[in-house]
């Protein structure tokens, strides 16, 4: 996502242009912290910062694709280059001024500025960084470093400023969000409490993570309902060779467990197809698996070997062709269990909060994680409304 912020402002002599442009790929860790720098430079000009991501090639393409057009676009500005890319690709600072490493991002724990109103309509309030985990496709617990968790009273706080501002929704991420210090679930409850009336949207977290106690919130009203949960193969073996730790009866309890307090709960999730020494027989367990769970989204990746990762060394590579097919094919199954989900909604009441407008439109995302569209006119980014989805809303 790119996010950029062009503002004119008078010299004593004449008009010029200020360039305050923050860019940021990835993950919703890097868009929480691309914010809290958004608050810290309010008062600066004169840059453009690119906030990184590596977590597959296709990333890497993009940050050096983004890097490059912000010195075409930008000549006079200081750029600094900051994220998992600078930790992976260590000397590698793609021509910026300044390279900033994940180690110099942790933001100190002080009162909260106001949460900035402009940018987002939803707060992306960061909870946890790291990751203890050392699967072997991953490079981000290389670039992230260990599990360090912000302290309770410093995110209630923010989810107290942010609800305070008109947010009305939280959303709160990681790299490994399940991890956070005293359990996920005790931090959700006070959360809720906090941010009152904000509803609170969980970001992915391993299915792992999943307790009782976490389960029965999604029975709280102004919990989303709505889970992503990584389930990446339907094969234990597959499992077991990404070091992931659960398997697919682990991934099975849990989605019972949300599905018993919240029987619409949407879930989404990330599916990797072409994993190394990936059969024919373990592909067919995780299209079992997906089919199985009802999700009603999944984001499907082929594999991407990263560097210093030990799958990467795995000498059993699946094919190019083998990994595409493979790829088209949970696309095509996740398609009908979204359309499946869907169904089951038309009609009904749900609360959406618009998010951006396109033309004469809006967009935005329901508690259940479907998507609307309404006229734009009488309606901003930001504000939540109860419609009968889909929306067939008359402006206002």
């Amino acid at each position: 996502m790119r996010v950029a912020l062009a503002i004119a402002t008078p010299s004593s002599q004449e008009q010029r242009t200020t360039t305050r442009t923050l860019i940021n790929l990835g993950c919703r860790t890097n868009a929480a912290e691309i914010e809290e720098l958004a608050a810290l430079l309010a008062d600066a000009d004169g840059y453009v910062v690119v906030n990184s991501c590596t977590v597959t090639e296709a990333a890497d393409r993009d940050t050096r694709h983004a890097v490059g057009r912000a010195r075409r676009e930008h000549p006079g500005a200081a750029l600094i280059l900051m994220g998992c890319y600078v930790d992976a690709h260590p000397g590698d600072t793609l021509g910026a001024d300044l390279v900033v490493p994940n180690r110099w991002k942790q933001a100190p724990e002080l009162e909260p500025p106001p949460p900035p109103g402009t940018r987002r309509s939803r707060y992306v309030l960061k909870v946890q960084d790291g990751c203890d985990n050392r699967c072997t496709f991953c490079i981000v617990w290389q670039t992230r470093g260990r599990s360090i968790s912000r302290v309770l009273p410093y995110l209630e706080a923010r989810a107290r400023a942010a609800a305070e501002a008109g947010y009305r929704e939280i959303v709160l991420t990681g790299i490994d969000l399940g991890s956070y210090r005293g359990g996920l679930a005790p931090l959700v409850g006070c959360l809720l409490a906090a941010a009152d009336p904000a509803r609170i949207r969980l970001s992915s977290i391993d299915p792992s993570h999943i307790t009782p106690e976490l389960a029965e919130l999604f029975s709280h009203p102004r919990l989303c309902p709505h889970l992503h949960l990584p389930l990446q193969s339907g094969s234990d073996r597959v499992l077991a060779r990404m070091r992931r730790r659960y398997t697919v009866a682990t991934f099975d309890a849990a989605v019972a467990m949300a599905r018993a307090a919240c029987p619409d709960l949407a879930l989404s999730g990330d599916i990797m197809v072409g994993f190394p020494g990936e059969s024919d027989d373990d592909f067919a367990c995780t299209l079992e698996a997906i089919e199985r769970a009802g999700f009603m989204r999944l984001h499907v990746f082929r594999f991407s070997a990263r560097p210093r990762t030990a799958a990467a060394r795995y000498r059993d590579q699946v094919p190019a062709e083998v990994a595409k097919e493979r790829s088209q094919r949970v696309i095509d199954l996740g398609h009908r269990l979204q359309t499946a989900y869907e169904d089951r909604f038309r009609g009904r009441t749900l609360h959406v909060i618009w998010d951006r407008v396109v033309g004469d439109q809006i967009r935005g995302l329901t508690e259940n994680y479907l998507q609307a569209v309404a006229p734009a006119r009488g309606r901003s980014p930001g504000q939540l409304e109860a419609v009968d989805w889909p929306c067939t809303l008359m402006a206002r």
